[in-house]
């Protein structure tokens, strides 16, 4: 029986950085994956195929609004769908290939196709052969979650692993649910000229998402011509692609929408199925593999990271925790732990949203005393250029240290500002830490500085005032 020092069981954005840093450090590494080349769903099925397709779509979106900035165009755009999706398959190898490359040159790293199962909490099968471990690392990821509605239509319906593999833009689509991904891809269809509709169960979309953000992006939807179906009750889904039956209720009232594709986006289950966990000793849920802080399992030598642990589902996250992870196996004695509270994330509709750290509503449900400046992009030079005024920054600053614990950016660029929202959340800087950076005019990040001055001086006045707080933004800010 062959053995190993670490196995790890997916080749996605967790498992692969975490196969390459313990084969630096010397180690006999294997790493499995099922797909038979490194990558994992972000690759092939999810954040990069989408934005490649969404990047082609802004892009023909411009050019139609061109008029808007006195340029005449002498024909009409066309846009080439089958050449979009060459370009998708072409990054797609391109990308695969370089990361197989990159192991490769690691001697001590041994790349494996193939599905893993546990036999014991120290053995693997790969594929009929067993492998012994001291250490395992699961990195597995998610899968598409379908809800239990009714109706035969529901397995049937498109999940965004097919999306991308259409050879045709439909005329017509339904989303059912309104998270990350089908605000993301119904923009997307809607500016290729889709008539899209999409439909929620909350009272709008984006429901994780801080509710002035998600409410500039859902009043875009409207202007873009979706069809946005909110307080829905679904009922039944029939039908097959062609012609499908979405039967719901609507402030009591039934309704029916009959369309030629459905897409059905209503959260991530994690990707457990088959690795015999049980047989391994380690504990999970429908919500995924439980860990403590330091990515360790109910098994002391076995790890999860990713999308099949429980807590954020996002690819650069499952980096960070490989990183934690690897950390933790090899140097105990100075153990890591995770910091959920430094997180950032970008969401790619139009407008972007851009958030690191912790929304109002969340740093006042652990007991913080927050205040929440935010700065209006109506009033931004490089905004009112670019003809792109519905944006928002936006500072959560807790009252007792005067530090920022949170940052949510609106904007076509928020995607930019998310890096240096990162870090001034990382580092917890105040208000005068940021003015002490000097931005560039005229461009989206001076938005950091002219709201940092901005609260700054609000602050100092009301202290004069003697309204109390401090000079370091505690208060609403100016704005909407």
């Amino acid at each position: 029986m062959k053995q190993y020092d670490l196995v790890v069981i997916g080749a996605g954005p967790g498992g692969t950085p975490a196969a390459m840093a313990a084969a630096q450090f010397g180690k006999q590494v294997l790493l499995v994956d099922k797909r038979g080349e490194p990558g994992g769903e972000c690759l092939f099925e999810g954040c990069i195929p989408s934005k490649i397709l969404e990047n082609a779509a802004n892009r023909y979106a411009m050019l139609k609004a061109a008029e808007g900035f006195h340029v005449e165009l002498t024909s009409e755009p066309q846009i080439h769908w089958d050449a979009v999706l060459e370009e998708k398959e072409r990054i797609l190898k391109m990308r695969a290939k370089g990361a197989m490359k990159r192991i490769e040159a690691l001697p001590t790293l041994t790349f494996r196709a193939g599905s893993a199962r546990f036999v014991d909490e120290h053995t693997i099968e790969v594929e009929g052969e067993r492998i012994s471990f001291e250490h395992a690392i699961i990195a597995t990821g998610a899968v598409a979650h379908l809800p239990p509605l009714r109706g035969d239509g529901v397995a049937k319906a498109w999940t965004n692993a097919d999306v991308f593999k259409s050879a045709e833009i439909p005329e017509e689509i339904a989303f059912i649910g309104a998270g990350a991904i089908s605000c993301e891809l119904v923009q997307m269809f809607a500016k290729l000229g889709v008539k899209c509709h999409l439909l929620e169960r909350g009272p709008r979309i984006l429901r994780k998402i801080d509710e002035q953000s998600a409410l500039i992006v859902q009043k875009r939807m409207m202007e873009q011509g979706i069809d946005v179906i909110l307080n829905v009750s679904f009922d039944e889904i029939d039908g097959e692609p062609g012609r499908f039956t979405v039967r719901y209720t609507q402030n009591g009232e039934a309704k029916t929408l009959t369309v030629p594709r459905l897409l059905i986006a209503t959260g991530r289950s994690p990707n457990v199925e088959g690795l015999g966990l049980e047989a391994a000793g380690v504990a999970y849920d429908r919500h995924g593999i439980s860990t403590d802080e330091g990515m360790q399992t109910s098994r002391p030598h076995i790890y999860a990271v990713g999308d099949c642990a429980t807590g954020p589902k996002f690819a650069h996250w499952a980096t960070y925790q490989a990183g934690i992870a690897v950390h933790n196996i090899y140097a105990p004695a100075q153990r890591r732990q995770e910091e959920p509270d430094k997180l950032a994330w970008v969401l790619f509709s139009d407008p972007q949203i851009a958030s690191a750290g912790l929304r109002e509503e969340e740093a006042k449900a652990r007991g913080m005393e927050v205040g929440v400046e935010v700065y209006d992009y109506a009033i931004d030079a490089r905004a009112q250029i670019d003809h792109a005024t519905d944006g928002i920054l936006k500072f959560v600053v807790e009252k007792e240290t005067k530090r920022i614990v949170g940052i949510q950016a609106v904007g076509p660029e928020a995607s930019s500002l998310s890096g240096e929202a990162s870090l001034i959340v990382a580092q917890r800087m105040s208000m005068m830490e940021v003015m002490g950076a000097i931005h560039p005019h005229p461009t989206y990040t001076e938005a950091f500085s002219n709201l940092a001055r901005t609260a700054f001086f609000k602050g100092m006045m009301a202290m004069r005032r003697g309204g109390g707080g401090g000079p370091h933004g505690d208060g609403r800010g100016g704005g909407r």
